[in-house]
């Protein structure tokens, strides 16, 4: 099923979207921890999503192929365009549509950090969105940042942009991830304003360990004083920091589902205890 029509669907009934991320782990066990949780639960979310590793994504397709066949949740793909060449593009498409998979998520992905030149085939998100649905075989989700870009010299996300995935064929947003949710209204009003149509998702990730908030630093999401408290107070004790920035990305969520906002996308980290609380709570 076209992860369009979900959104259709429930939002036509009031309902808000409540999907899951997950990324391919390196090893075995990690992958089986996965696998285990997604049959473990007793309440589904209206999808997962898988990110992107490797060049050709073979790990990706292989974990969503499997997720969908054995669970029945419906996967979202994610796919980079960042030095591939058409060829690249048109190989993993022609993979990903022979696995059954029929949902995307389009990102124009992080350069590698190296000095090799590569011409793009696609430099921006919006250009292989529109290659992708050009297929019309698809529906293509692409990204959009509440605090800006973490490469862009705005604090906010740029309309004009968000756009032009629109315009190339967008079917629905997800949200980098943000603390603070005033931020996330205040895109999603500015979206609407500019009669942008396709569904806004909130993507939240919880605080589980002192170590997570210095990757928060790459995504460029600032962290509010009050959470920097939670960390501060629990930093030494593990467990009461999982449980408190738990809490508090709950807090956030109740706080979207008020606002009628939606979908909410969570980012566990491959952690079963999010994806078990989040689904027991909301669906």
């Amino acid at each position: 099923m076209k992860i369009s029509e979900i959104y259709k669907t429930k939002n036509a009934e009031n309902k808000t979207v409540v999907s899951l991320e997950i990324f391919p782990p390196k090893t075995d066990s990690g992958e089986k921890t996965i696998f285990d949780t997604v049959a473990g639960l007793t309440k589904k979310p209206n999808f997962i999503s898988v990110t992107y590793r490797g060049d050709s994504g073979s790990r990706t397709r292989e974990i969503a192929s499997k997720i969908k066949q054995t669970s029945g949740i419906e996967v979202l793909h994610h796919l980079t365009s960042v030095q591939k060449s058409r060829g690249d593009i048109a190989e993993i498409l022609n993979n990903i549509e022979a696995a059954g998979i029929e949902n995307i998520l389009a990102l124009r992905g992080d350069l590698p950090k190296t000095s090799a030149e590569f011409t793009e085939a696609y430099p921006l998100a919006k250009d292989l969105i529109h290659e992708i649905k050009a297929r019309k075989c698809f529906s293509v989700g692409a990204a959009t940042y509440p605090e800006g870009h973490v490469n862009s010299p705005l604090n906010v996300e740029n309309i004009d942009h968000i756009r032009q995935k629109y315009e190339a064929g967008a079917d629905f947003f997800i949200s980098q991830l943000f603390f603070d949710n005033d931020k996330f209204y205040r895109l999603n009003e500015s979206i609407k304003t500019a009669r942008i149509t396709s569904p806004i998702v909130a993507g939240i990730m919880p605080i589980m360990s002192a170590a997570n908030v210095e990757r928060l630093i790459f995504f460029g999401a600032s962290i509010p004083t009050t959470l920097i408290k939670i960390i501060n107070k629990y930093k030494d004790q593990p467990e009461s920091l999982q449980k408190a920035g738990l809490e508090y990305a709950f807090e956030q969520i109740d706080d979207l589902l008020k606002h009628g906002i939606d979908g909410v996308h969570i980012y566990t980290m491959n952690r079963p205890s999010v994806a078990n609380h989040a689904m027991e709570r909301y669906l």
